[in-house]
């Protein structure tokens, strides 16, 4: 990941996967701390709205925020526990305007600028969407390590 984004050789997208307690999203931490960018956390959380429509509109804007933060190559942008918003669209048994959301995010994340570094965790692989994680350059597992 290092080697990656100091020779900006084009890939900046990483999910970390792995059971709870595995140091994923510490070692995101010391990945920022080791190439001297500042940390981004964002906290799905706030995005998620009960109003019909409005969490894919929040997760544009936080995507326009991050596509148009300065100097972006100061910066690694952490999606921690990315599971909370993108789920599997095929085997959800949940609303459909979380499948939008899902789709929505992979449009996003498709437009996200090649300057930015962004990592995303999750502990539940298997319930991503499959689409999702074919958007990421790289995908370790931390389970193998632990």
């Amino acid at each position: 990941i290092i080697n990656a984004v100091n020779h900006h050789i084009g890939i900046n997208k990483f999910l970390f996967v792995g059971s709870p307690g595995t140091g994923k999203t510490e070692s995101v931490k010391q990945v920022a701390r080791l190439i001297g960018k500042e940390l981004l956390v964002v906290d799905f959380s706030h995005l998620v709205d009960s109003k019909l429509g409005q969490t894919v509109k929040n997760l544009a804007t936080l995507f326009n925020e991050i596509n148009n933060l300065p100097f972006k190559q100061n910066y690694i942008i952490l999606f921690d526990e990315i599971d909370f918003i993108v789920l599997d669209r095929v085997n959800q048994n949940d609303l459909r305007e979380m499948g939008r959301v899902t789709s929505a995010f992979l449009k996003e994340l498709d437009r996200l600028s090649p300057e930015i570094v962004l990592i995303a965790t999750t502990n539940l692989f298997e319930n991503l969407d499959k689409a999702v994680t074919r958007r990421f350059d790289a995908i370790i597992d931390f389970d193998r390590y632990t």
